[in-house]
């Protein structure tokens, strides 16, 4: 079983960093405490000049403030994320995890790898995608809070949701209000399995 865990709203604190950065670098005047994020698409909650502004921000500007220097959702993640590798090591049949992340391109892929490392995480697998069309032929199950990802799952596979105010109407095959609560869920796996074995 391959289980891919998305970066972005479930490890990374990905849209945060994203609104420091637009009130720093393009509108100062900009109120992030109070802007309703609707979509995990930015450019339609944080308003650029055009779509080419938005690019030179997000991958050229800021690539490295957004992708590399953000903060883990929680500063426990790292080690809980660690731990639970640990414990399934000890399975008879351990599941391949990997973190993923989509919409990676240029300078987001060393400073993804550059947050990789200030986590410490233990998870040897990374799989940077362009596209989130490309995600579900790679794994069993996905850990995101991405709904383009959930909306587009294949037959066969589970999504599991990471609650965020922008997939609230989202559905899912198993959901988390983050991913801390669902790496403590010591019946994941189990519930995981019984799904998948549903859908085969």
């Amino acid at each position: 079983m391959k289980i891919g865990i998305d970066l972005n709203d479930v490890v990374r604190g990905y849209t945060a960093q994203f609104a420091k950065y637009y009130k720093s670098g393009v509108d100062r005047t900009f109120d992030i405490d109070t802007v309703d994020v609707w979509t995990n698409q930015l450019r339609e909650v944080f308003p650029f000049e055009s779509k080419q502004k938005y690019l030179e921000f997000l991958y050229n500007d800021f690539a490295w403030e957004i992708f590399a220097c953000g903060s883990a959702m929680d500063k426990n993640l790292p080690t809980i994320l660690n731990d639970w590798m640990k414990e399934l090591e000890n399975l008879d049949d351990v599941p391949e995890i990997y973190l993923i992340s989509t919409g990676e391109y240029d300078k987001t892929i060393g400073a993804t790898y550059f947050f990789l490392s200030k986590i410490a995480t233990k998870i040897r697998n990374i799989k940077l995608f362009l596209s989130d069309d490309d995600t579900w032929d790679s794994f069993d199950v996905i850990i995101t809070a991405n709904p383009e990802i959930l909306n587009i799952k294949a037959e066969n596979k589970v999504s599991v949701k990471i609650d965020t105010p922008y997939n609230i109407e989202t559905e899912s095959d198993l959901k988390y209000e983050s991913l801390i609560q669902c790496l403590n869920d010591e019946q994941i796996l189990e519930k995981i399995i019984n799904k998948l074995n549903k859908e085969w």
